[in-house]
């Protein structure tokens, strides 16, 4: 009878303990999708910031602080949220709201690194700031790190101290010098493996939600992340001519709408409007960086449509004829169809076009106009100069962002802005666990790519080397690969040296418009980034540089996340000093890799440590940047590699590697394989 009634009991317990259990399994998921939620304001509250700066909103960028939030900026500090809105509108703004005509007030906010409090309720973040300023007689460059706090305030994420370190800055005529003859190193508020755990061990206690709420969240977030890579590898195919992947992108019935120039409509129309700047494919000399920065996205309710605000960064040009700057203010309508996200409506604002040679405050040039047989379809709704609204809310004090003027506000966009994702299916507890680890990744990874760039600044080796796994490897440009964290910090003091004083120089490596891509299980992800890189000096003026990381790759190792490989492709592009930018650069040197050449640092670190695979067994893949005499360097043009076929079409690009291990080799490069 004892026996029995045990068994009985052990039978009534079993479905009590599993549910306590998925109880508590699924608080913690929502836990977790709260902290992801929360890095994510962050990042957005900074994008808002660089946003409202662009149009000289000072009471919008005031309004994301906290009540009694900080501001560092310089010699200045200013206390409290009105005093702050004041000191934007003296210092930024001369005394005015707004831009005065011809005025550009550019902030680039860049690589966010971002860390979340164990509580959830503060969090520590690191940007780069690249500023274009001024316009006649006033045209300026600055720049430099910001270290920021940020807290829940009333259950809404503010900035609580933002804290400018400026870095480097000139006149545009002259160029940026540092700004100290020994510039000091900014010190970082995370640690290697901070950085690669952006999310602290999610309290049970922290919140509750059911299991339907959860899921609509996490889907909107995998949406989000969709809609970023989609954005991202536009500019990327925009950036060497690709037009078929370009229209690929499209819905079938999209559009392109260039404010005061017209609408191009379906894949012909598209088509033409890419035309119009030349046939497919890069020419020898020609510049056509397009960086996607600054992007907010809105995700329908109903996760079908989707809404992003963004800026398009443009260095272009044609080596010994021309070269420009341009910006415009994108405006892009996505929708889901068959369960891919795809390009329905790219609308772009120009907001500026100028002569390399002169800049923005001597040069404003209007939008070229086609030439016959690229006709748009139709006329623009927007006129030339038109103010592209901001269709969501400000992130902190969740008012509308007026911008007097503005046109292009879509209704249906502000009403998603302020609509809670709609409720989703039912999904296991195990699932939400696992969609949550995918999200999760998507922000470490970025955060791990962004610290890189930031300690390769410094010549931070103990602390860049120590962002790879056990096994991870670093490709060294001409060189090949070191394996393994101490191989990697081997290499990196071998060439350059540890770090010296007076600093009188840095080379800043931003590593800008991510695609990345998370395996299914959320263990390891694929990584493309833009290396965006320009030097400062206290004795010249600084220059530019173009590389890509195209086949980086991430893991979570022991819960941390790790480079497990990471491939650079350097210099796409390169300027000739600073006067001279990338509109008159010579052709490279015929004798630069003669046997009787003075050694690079390249060469010297070959002799003295030589790679532990070496590149030229790439094969194919390393056609072209191997150091000898096929190596190509702009004006001519580089092999543009990928890890991803096109997102809508799947259609694979000419130079594609999912693998540098083993895409083009016959067995294996590394042990780990």
């Amino acid at each position: 009878m004892r026996t029995a009634l045990l068994a009985a009991a052990a039978l009534l317990a079993t479905p009590v303990a599993a549910a306590t259990e998925d109880g508590s399994r699924l608080a913690r998921v929502a836990a977790g999708v709260e902290q992801v939620a929360s890095v994510r304001a962050v990042k957005q509250l900074q994008i808002a910031y660089a946003q409202y700066s662009e149009f000289g909103l000072w009471d919008e960028m005031a309004a994301l602080f906290a009540r009694d939030g900080v501001l560092e900026y310089g010699p200045a500090t200013v206390r409290g949220r009105s005093a702050i809105g004041r000191w934007f509108r003296a210092e930024f703004g001369k005394g005015r709201d707004g831009l005065a005509p011809g005025m550009l007030h550019t902030q680039l906010s860049l690589t966010p690194v971002v860390t979340l409090s164990a509580d959830g309720r503060t969090a520590k973040a690191r940007f780069h700031e690249v500023s274009l300023l001024g316009g006649p007689g006033d045209a300026r460059w600055e720049g430099g790190i910001q270290e920021n706090e940020y807290r829940l305030e009333d259950g809404v994420w503010k900035i609580a101290r933002l804290h400018h370190h400026a870095m480097y800055a000139g006149p545009y005529a002259t160029g940026w010098r540092n700004l100290q003859t020994d510039l000091p190193v900014v010190p970082t508020h995370f640690t290697p493996d901070g950085a690669g755990t952006p999310f602290p061990a999610a309290s049970a206690t922290w919140t509750t939600a059911d299991a339907p709420t959860i899921a609509a969240r996490l889907a909107r977030m995998r949406d989000e992340d969709l809609v970023r890579n989609l954005q991202n590898a536009y500019g990327y195919y925009v950036d060497q001519a690709m037009w078929q992947d370009v229209t690929d992108l499209f819905a079938d019935n999209g559009t392109v709408e260039v404010a005061g120039s017209g609408i191009w409509r379906g894949e012909q129309g598209i088509r033409r409007w890419l035309e119009r700047e030349g046939p497919a494919g890069l020419r020898r000399g020609q510049v056509n960086e397009h960086l996607q920065l600054d992007m907010l996205i809105t995700v329908a309710p109903d996760g079908r449509e989707a809404w992003a605000r963004g800026l398009d960064f443009g260095m272009l040009g044609q080596n010994h004829q021309w070269a420009q700057w341009t910006e415009a203010v994108f405006l892009n309508h996505y929708v889901k169809q068959g369960g891919t996200w795809r390009l329905q409506a790219v609308r772009l604002f120009p907001k500026l076009r100028s002569d390399y040679s002169k800049g923005w405050g001597e040069s404003r040039l209007p939008e070229p106009t086609p030439k016959p047989g690229y006709e748009p379809d139709e006329p623009s709704a927007f006129a030339v100069g038109a103010l592209p609204a901001f269709p969501a809310a400000n992130p902190a004090s969740g008012r509308a962002v007026a911008l007097p003027a503005a046109v292009g506000a879509d209704p249906a966009w502000s009403a998603a802005a302020h609509t809670p994702a709609q409720a989703g299916e039912s999904v296991a507890v195990a699932e939400l666990e696992r969609r949550l680890t995918v999200e999760q990744a998507y922000d470490a990874t970025e955060n791990v790519s962004s610290a890189f760039g930031d300690y390769l600044d410094d010549f931070d080796w103990a602390n860049s080397s120590a962002l790879f796994a056990r096994t991870g490897r670093r490709n060294k440009y001409q060189i090949g690969f070191y394996v393994g964290p101490a191989r990697i910090h081997q290499a990196e003091v071998t060439e350059y040296g540890e770090p010296r004083r007076p600093r009188t120089s840095v080379q800043v490596h931003l590593r800008t418009q991510p695609v990345i891509d998370v395996a299914p299980d959320g263990q390891s992800a694929k990584l493309r980034t833009r290396l965006f890189s320009f030097n400062s000096m206290a004795a010249r003026a600084g220059e530019f540089q173009s590389g890509m990381y195209p086949n980086d790759v991430l893991v979570r190792q022991d819960g941390v996340w790790k480079f497990q490989h990471q491939s650079i492709d350097e210099l796409y592009m390169t300027s000739n000093g600073y006067k001279g930018g990338w509109a008159d650069v010579p052709d490279p040197d015929p004798r630069q890799f003669a046997p009787d050449r003075t050694p690079t640092i390249m060469d010297k670190l070959r002799t003295a440590l030589p790679p532990d695979v070496d590149g030229a067994t790439m094969g194919p893949r390393y056609r072209g940047f191997a150091a000898g005499p096929d190596f190509i360097s702009f004006p001519d043009v580089k092999p543009m590699w990928f890890h991803y076929g096109n997102p809508v079409s799947g259609r694979l690009p000419p130079n594609y590697c999912p693998d540098e291990s083993t895409c083009l080799q016959r067995a294996p490069l590394f042990r780990d394989q």
